[in-house]
């Protein structure tokens, strides 16, 4: 992705603030096929290859080691980094070998992802030092997004509104929940989507979202969506919670969507920095609680009220250990099981400020109405 100048600087500098705090001399940040949004928070790089990893010294330019030849102009074209090395072979016994350059303290960034031959060379070289898992160093530093990602996520909100209005625009009685995804995908990736991550809904007492299937829409089925589109990787992606009904909507339908709408409004209403996480789930759940549904606001029916994607999780729960800061971007989302009706879905993706929230969709919060076609 194409980033301004100082991007680079200003992501390092918070990254060895918190190395200093922490006494690490250096960072080894590991990724693989599966699981880029390390390396490509630290060199703004998607390895497509095996693997990848990156040495950042306390003092001094960090190194990006690649595992395949495939990736590398791909990476001098994409990444901030400049020295880029190419190591087929014994490429964390490099890495090892320039971290222990830089001191005793070694931090290692995904540890859980590393084969047992890629550990048994780190801890090799480091002459049997165990380098401390710095996966929440880098995960806190994430958490608050810098004016650039911001502005990245603001697209991806962008591509999950354009991608709602293709999904209203494409139902009819006989449509299947993969057609609609491959409308919403289409939509969203003709803009400039990269991916999404679509959970989807169609039917009557639905028991919850899942992965799309050949089932087909009938005249008075609720349609619902998670709409995640993402940029890069899945750091940065927004979400889209929203309940369609195809044809007119019951007036229980439309009193237990506002319900929820309800909360949202009330939850961000409140949002701001300095403001406890566990706030929004409590605010959330005792508005659904005490319209008669407290049993349904608790596992196995709600997991939480909220969070993000990627690196920098924040997970919106009652017991939630974490204060807002300006900066942060996660969806807000109330659905919510409701026994006479099913599941609905209702959430959108929020930036907090100092004062209150951003709401990063220009799509006004409701139930939507899709009348059958003639």
């Amino acid at each position: 992705m194409k980033y301004p100048g100082d991007e680079p600087i200003l992501r390092f500098g918070r990254i060895k603030k918190e190395m200093e705090k922490r006494g690490f001399d250096a960072l080894v940040i590991y990724s693989c096929q599966w699981k880029v949004e390390f390396l490509h928070y630290v060199a703004n790089f998607r390895v497509l290859g095996k693997d990848a990893c990156v040495v950042l010294p306390l003092n001094g330019d960090p190194i990006m080691y690649l595992s395949q030849a495939w990736d590398e102009q791909r990476a001098h074209e994409d990444s901030w980094i400049k020295n880029i090395v190419v190591a087929r072979e014994g490429m964390l016994k490099l890495a090892g070998e320039q971290a222990a350059k830089c001191g005793g303290n070694i931090g290692l960034v995904g540890a859980e992802l590393l084969p047992q031959h890629h550990r048994a060379a780190l801890d090799d070289v480091l002459n049997g030092r165990k380098p401390d898992n710095a996966f929440d160093l880098l995960d806190g530093v994430a958490k608050v997004k810098t004016d650039w990602e911001i502005e990245i996520l603001r697209e991806c909100a962008s591509f999950a509104d354009i991608g709602f209005i293709a999904e209203v625009n494409c139902l009819y009685g006989g449509i299947s929940e993969c057609e609609v995804v491959a409308e919403l995908d289409f939509a969203m990736k003709s803009a400039g989507a990269d991916d999404n991550f679509q959970m989807i809904g169609m039917g009557t007492q639905l028991p919850s979202m899942n992965l799309p299937t050949d089932k087909t829409l009938k005249a008075g089925d609720l349609v619902l969506t998670e709409i995640t589109p993402m940029k890069g990787c899945l750091t940065y992606a927004t979400q889209l919670c929203k309940t369609v009904k195809f044809g007119a909507a019951t007036k229980i339908e439309k009193e237990k969507y506002q319900l929820l709408c309800d909360a949202l409004e009330y939850t961000l209403s409140q949002t701001k920095a300095g403001v406890p996480a566990r706030k929004l789930s409590n605010w959330q759940n005792e508005i659904i609680g005490n319209a008669g549904y407290a049993k349904y606001c608790v596992p196995p029916y709600m997991r939480s009220r909220g969070h993000n994607f990627g690196l920098g999780l924040v997970e919106i729960t009652d017991t939630t250990e974490l204060i807002l800061e300006e900066n942060m971007v996660f969806v807000v989302h109330p659905n919510q099981m409701i026994p006479e009706i099913g599941y609905l879905a209702c959430g959108e993706t929020v930036r907090v400020t100092k004062d209150g929230v951003e709401r990063l969709s220009k799509i006004p919060m409701s139930l939507i109405e899709v009348l059958p076609r003639l």
